[in-house]
């Protein structure tokens, strides 16, 4: 008790038990209690020990044992249970006070971490792809749900174990293969691979990223693997590349039938009847025809096929084209007929199911392509033998009544109504072969007359396609290297953010700046029309407006100047250009204005005659004397002077007061 009017006078609310059991169940309740002051001798029943376990099994609450036992063998047995404090009894009020004060301290930072812990699990679970990590030597530390889809199994389960562990040794060897060249790169290594979904048995193409992660001091921790799945693109590009090949065909077939209509040395055993005649126009000519005369037409080409046809009788067509077998032998009879076919003439025979057919063939330019003809009757002066279609009937499986009632539908026609029919249908063949030759000559004259001009723009239109597609795949380019690095982005912001360490975070913020200098680029090229140059000085402002809202640095502390000249650069020099403005800049932040300094950094650039000059400012310190950026030993420096190298640029550092880096770069 007398300890309780102690804690109470330094301003806590306490409770107190008489022993075990009733601490348990003090603690259990929900609310109330914050923080447990634990003896380990409680009298009768549990020890301390054992009711911090039974309390710690239904809430998490910050247990500090107070006991007057200082035995290291005590201490150790109570160290698995909980690390907020092990005070002696009567060590003052003081030590006792700080001691609950910092056993509250570190179950915040518990509780906080736990929170930062679940959200990255969280964000890391809804990216859409596959996300995992291995430390150095192929062990999981950590993967999404996707990734679980991929195994067939959940994170705890994959977590400790290595790809051995779930597929075949060949496969495992591969990705421990693709997992050591990103080590030896020291960069992020893509590469496509197929895999099977344990979880559904699909298999996907994927298109892989694996980065190494390295900790604050740059040493390789482990790997960072990011897969999306692309399966959907391949399909695609496999179907445009048949649809491809089926266009490249019929474009062949197409051009091979024009030039077969319009050109003087066309083929025209490469048309068909149904490539030349207005079939449409001729179906509707014919329905009037058969309205008045009752007389049924059919125009066929060459390979049997009807272009227009007219009237039918139901016994032709309820029976005999109603069956396979039967209606082979209308066909038959349609060959027949074209072999013995001569122009100007027509021919009368029986069909082999047993009617009249009657035709006239079509010849344009002096090839046969098919025939005009009308059937299914039988002449006024002859008697159908009945029997013989009452086997047919039998033969071929038709309903015998039914069979024999359509025939006697059959029309009789008198061989003069037949023979004045067959002229008009062989003017009309003539007259369809002598328009359809006009057209094909009229159709050449037109073709021969633009045959240049079409050429021109033919070869016109297939530079601006060749155009088109390299924009749409450099736009996509684009796109997919703009999404990978806000990944990488996001994952090294929300890892600072966990990071108390202000020279560690420090890494991070630095490494992020790179990452977004290189992303503006790709905002820049989105908002140009150009895909291989840049203006450079919109990428600048860009750039400066990111590295001050990432340093959090303001007008009230530290302000930019910015003195541009237009000009566009290329791509693959804007890229070093961004980096290294970004390293100067965020130098002169980091050491010119050192414990809230006030300040101006400028930045120009500026067209020289032949040279492109860049230059950033500050009017800090200024540098050490003898100073030799080759020599430096800063990342950042020694990163400025590289890319210098690299795009042939010299880059040299002066200022009577503060610091003048200067970029020159020859065009």
């Amino acid at each position: 008790m007398d300890q309780a009017r102690r804690l109470q006078s330094l301003g806590f609310e306490v409770e107190t038990a008489a022993d075990g059991e009733a601490a348990v169940l003090a603690a259990s309740r929900d609310g109330g209690i914050d923080l447990v002051l634990m003896d380990i001798n409680l009298g009768r029943g549990i020890d301390g020990t054992e009711a911090a376990r039974l309390i710690l099994a239904q809430r998490d609450v910050p247990i500090v044992f107070l006991t007057s036992h200082s035995e290291r063998e005590m201490v150790e047995k109570v160290r698995g249970i909980t690390r907020y404090g092990y005070v002696i009894k009567n060590s003052g009020d003081f030590v006792l006070e700080s001691s609950i004060e910092m056993a509250f301290e570190l179950f915040h930072a518990h509780e906080n971490a736990k929170t930062e812990e679940s959200r990255l699990r969280s964000l890391v679970r809804a990216i859409p792809d596959l996300v995992w990590l291995k430390d150095l030597d192929g062990y999981y530390i950590r993967c999404n749900q996707m990734f679980e889809r991929l195994y067939g199994a959940k994170e705890a389960e994959i977590v400790g174990k290595t790809d051995f562990d779930f597929v075949d040794a060949d496969r495992a060897r591969f990705f421990r293969k693709r997992d050591r060249m990103a080590l030896e790169a020291d960069a992020p290594t893509p590469n496509e691979e197929w895999v099977t979904f344990a979880d559904s048995g699909e298999r996907r193409l994927l298109e892989t990223i694996k980065t190494p992660l390295k900790d604050e001091a740059g040493n390789c921790i482990g790997i960072l693997g990011i897969a999306r799945d692309i399966t959907g693109h391949q399909v695609i590009a496999e179907t445009l590349v048949k649809d491809a090949e089926a266009s490249v065909e019929r474009e062949n077939s197409i051009k091979e039938k024009l030039r077969a209509i319009i050109a003087p040395e066309g083929d025209m055993a490469s048309l068909e009847l149904g490539d030349i005649v207005d079939a449409d126009r001729l179906q509707r000519i014919m329905r009037d025809f058969n309205a008045l005369t009752g007389m049924n037409v059919g125009i066929i080409d060459r390979k049997g096929r009807y272009v227009v046809s007219v009237g039918s009788q139901d016994i032709c067509r309820d029976f005999h084209r109603a069956n396979e077998a039967s209606c082979r032998l209308c066909g038959e009879s349609d060959a027949e007929f074209a072999k013995h076919a001569e122009p100007g003439s027509y021919r009368e025979y029986h069909c082999k199911n047993g009617l009249w057919d009657v035709g006239t063939p079509i010849y344009i330019e002096g090839a046969y392509l098919g025939n005009i003809k009308t059937g299914q009757f039988f002449y006024d002066d002859e008697t159908p033998d009945r029997e013989s279609f009452a086997r047919r009937a039998l033969d071929f499986g038709y309903d015998e009544k039914a069979y024999l009632e359509a025939l006697d539908r059959v029309p009789r026609w008198s061989r003069a109504r037949v023979q004045a029919t067959m002229r008009f249908y062989t003017e009309l063949a003539d007259i369809i072969g002598h328009l359809s030759f006009s057209n094909l000559q009229l159709g050449r004259n037109i073709a021969e007359r633009e045959r240049l001009l079409a050429e021109a723009k033919e070869s016109e239109r297939r530079f601006a396609r060749m155009a088109e597609e390299k924009m749409i795949l450099l736009r996509e380019l684009k796109h997919r290297v703009k999404n990978s690095l806000a990944i990488v982005s996001s994952l090294l912001s929300i890892n600072k953010d966990r990071i108390d360490d202000e020279q560690a975070a420090g890494v991070f913020v630095e490494a992020i700046t790179r990452i977004k200098s290189v992303s503006a680029i790709y905002d820049q090229l989105n908002e140009s029309e150009e895909l291989e140059r840049i203006d450079i000085d919109g990428y600048i402002r860009k750039l400066i407006d990111l590295i001050g809202k990432t340093y959090t640095v303001g007008s009230d502390r530290i302000a930019f100047a910015l003195d541009l000249e237009n000009k566009a650069i290329e791509l693959k020099t804007a890229v070093p250009i961004g980096l290294i403005i970004n390293e100067l800049v965020t130098n002169a932040i980091k050491y010119a204005y050192p414990e809230g300094r006030r300040g101006e950094v400028r930045i120009s650039f500026r067209n020289e005659e032949g040279s492109s000059v860049l230059e950033v400012s500050d009017d800090g310190p200024g540098l050490p004397s003898g100073f030799d950026p080759k020599q430096a030993e800063s990342l950042g420096m020694r990163i400025t002077t590289m890319l210098a190298d690299q795009i042939g640029a010299e880059l040299s550092f002066g200022g009577e007061r503060g610091t003048t880096a200067t970029l020159v770069l020859k065009d």
